[in-house]
């Protein structure tokens, strides 16, 4: 035996009609449909559950304990119907966002602002995040949409989409009291082999991009100054005392700072994040499409 949620519904409505007549008009069948429906419950549960009569139709006792069950599960389907609704709703003109400041400084602010001109309602909101984290915070739920910056890979995590937005390309930013600043064209990592850097901690991904890069020349670099603001990293090249690899995102052209391509091209790849279903956040596929606009204006390769 197996009972169905409408066989419940079923006789919840006979109960509260008293007709089998009544019935078959709130549950917007023909009164033939709901007799054959009836007999067939009760044949599969081998037992009367409802008593005709000449002034209409009740439950029996068993009939009576099944319609129990079948107003709780009415009452549940009411409230799973009402938590989807509450979800969409709340997530249909909201977008949490998340991003490192290096990447949020140039690409959201615009993106954001042509959202809220579309979608005046919308409900916005931006957390600076490490560069690594994004995957992790939009599969927990905490984010909608993050935008990362990949070194070289990314944490992999089950249920979300990565979309490449740009290449951003890494600069070497040196005072220009530096020998080599009054150059052009690309700089050969290998001719500051002896220079101190400003860079992340060991382990972060824009330090190992660094170590990697270095490793290849064929020195490690020394990193006294370790940050991983590159507001600071700039800040202390500004000051003479390092040299630092810094995104053309993040590039703030510090004066007393000139900054150089890499012979090696490095780069570090500018992605979204979303959940692998998104249906439910209308607003991410908007933005997604916004940033790439951004992307191309600036003159990005994608």
């Amino acid at each position: 035996m197996s009972l169905s949620s409408g066989q419940l519904a079923l006789l919840v409505e006979i109960q509260r009609t008293g007709s089998l007549a009544r019935a078959a008009l709130t549950l917007a069948v023909s009164p033939p449909a709901v007799s054959q429906q009836l007999a067939r419950l009760e044949r599969d549960v081998g037992a009367p559950l409802v008593e005709r009569g000449a002034r209409g139709a009740r439950l029996t006792r068993l009939g009576e304990r099944l319609a129990v069950h079948g107003t709780r599960v009415a009452d549940e389907l009411r409230r799973a119907e009402e938590t989807a609704a509450d979800f969409i709703g709340v997530h249909r003109n909201r977008l949490r966002v998340g991003a490192p400041a290096s990447v949020t400084y140039r690409l959201l602010p615009d993106v954001l602002a042509a959202i809220r001109f579309r979608f005046p309602a919308a409900e916005l909101s931006v957390d600076d995040i490490l560069s690594d984290a994004g995957p992790g915070l939009v599969a927990d739920g905490a984010l909608d949409l993050a935008v990362s910056a990949s070194y070289g890979s990314l944490p992999t995590v089950d249920a979300v989409t990565t979309h490449r937005i740009l290449a951003d390309p890494m600069l070497v930013v040196l005072p220009d009291t530096h020998p080599l600043s009054g150059e052009t064209g690309p700089l050969d990592l290998a001719d500051l082999a002896d220079e101190p850097w400003a860079s992340g901690p060991p382990g972060r991904p824009s330090r190992t991009q660094l170590d990697v890069a270095a490793a290849d020349r064929g020195f490690v670099p020394h990193v006294p100054f370790q940050t991983e603001s590159y507001d600071v990293a700039q800040a202390l090249t500004q000051a003479g005392v390092a040299v630092s690899l810094i995104p053309r995102l993040a590039l703030t052209h510090r004066p007393g700072t000139r900054a150089r391509p890499t012979a090696a091209g490095l780069v570090r790849d500018v992605v979204a994040i979303v959940p692998a279903s998104h249906d439910h956040v209308p607003l991410a596929d908007v933005l997604l499409g916004h940033l790439g606009e951004v992307a191309l204006s600036q003159g990005a390769r994608r």
